[in-house]
């Protein structure tokens, strides 16, 4: 068994729809902390991003989950806002926002 965890923090924005969230950051390093400790979680790998970027974002999702096997034990934390689209669907938000003109969200690969 294999123990692996991403941790996303989005702590800035560049909308004005969204308040910066600087305590994002203090959120990843306290989970990574914990997660890195012998003792406690014990895990194999652990990848911290802060405020990525979305192709880095997709990147280390997909590898996150690639080649997994059924007793791998994968841990997918994000600490940011989130948005609802006019559906009620969840969607984390990174730095940058892509919406159209009329103003909803352009939504990532796999959404309808």
């Amino acid at each position: 068994m294999v123990k692996t965890a991403l941790l996303i923090g989005v702590s800035q924005y560049d909308s004005d729809d969204l308040k910066p969230l600087p305590a994002a950051a203090g959120d990843i390093a306290a989970v990574e902390k914990v997660l890195r400790d012998r003792a406690l979680g014990n895990f194999d790998h652990v990848l911290s991003l802060l405020n990525p970027d979305l192709i880095e974002l997709q990147a280390a999702i997909d590898n996150l989950f690639d080649h997994r096997k059924a007793d791998d034990l994968v841990l997918l934390y994000f600490s940011g806002h989130g948005l609802t689209d006019e559906e009620g669907n969840f969607y984390f938000t990174i730095a940058r926002l892509a919406k159209r003109r009329r103003g909803d969200l352009i939504k990532g690969k796999g959404s309808n």
